[in-house]
């Protein structure tokens, strides 16, 4: 039974991104998503609150991409050098992937929304990393701070997103891996002992 919900969450999803790439957010309705998914009212609801859920859900989506670059980290590398490293995949998905006309409307939403802020979800996979590589970096001497590692992981994300949320302001105009990755650069040789 499990299984069947978690392929109808799927199939609702993948129409909704469909759909919000092919007409745009403003203009998909449930009904639509609801009648292109073939399921029914109830399973939408009972998946997502509303239209915003489903784009919300596009953070995890990036969370599964972490894991291949997690796979292919060259383990010789020092922490710092893996956040950069990390960073740098990171907001090449970003730039580069189909969905970055929704962000805009993503950060609106997540500024905007009452409900849970899945961006800042310390249980994704992105928190984890970084919180991971930062305790290493500090724990082997490669990352000198007065700051506990979690403190370091917010600064971090809050880093990333910032500028991440400029380049959707500025709509794209610049190289948001270029820029970010001078960015991040600054901040975590900051750190270096």
């Amino acid at each position: 039974m499990k299984n069947k919900k978690l392929t109808t969450k799927e199939k609702i999803l993948n129409t909704a991104w469909k759909l919000f790439l092919t007409q745009g957010y403003e203009e998909t309705t449930v009904n639509q998503i609801i009648e292109e998914s073939k399921t029914s009212r109830g399973s939408f609801y009972h998946h997502f609150q509303g239209k915003e859920d489903l784009l919300f859900c596009i953070a995890y989506f990036f969370d599964n991409d972490y894991t291949i670059w997690q796979e292919n980290l060259d383990l010789s590398l020092n922490s710092i050098d893996k956040l950069l490293s990390f960073n740098s995949y990171v907001l090449k998905n970003l730039e580069e992937s189909s969905y970055k006309q929704l962000y805009s409307v993503l950060y609106g939403l997540q500024v905007m929304t009452k409900g849970t802020r899945h961006i800042l979800n310390p249980n994704r996979k992105y928190y984890k990393l970084i919180s991971e590589l930062m305790k290493e970096g500090i724990d082997k001497g490669e990352i000198v701070s007065n700051l506990s590692y979690l403190e370091l992981t917010e600064m971090y994300a809050v880093i990333e997103r910032g500028f991440t949320y400029d380049w959707c302001l500025n709509q794209g105009r610049y190289s948001l891996v270029q820029y970010g990755t001078r960015i991040m650069s600054v901040f975590l040789d900051s750190l270096r002992p």
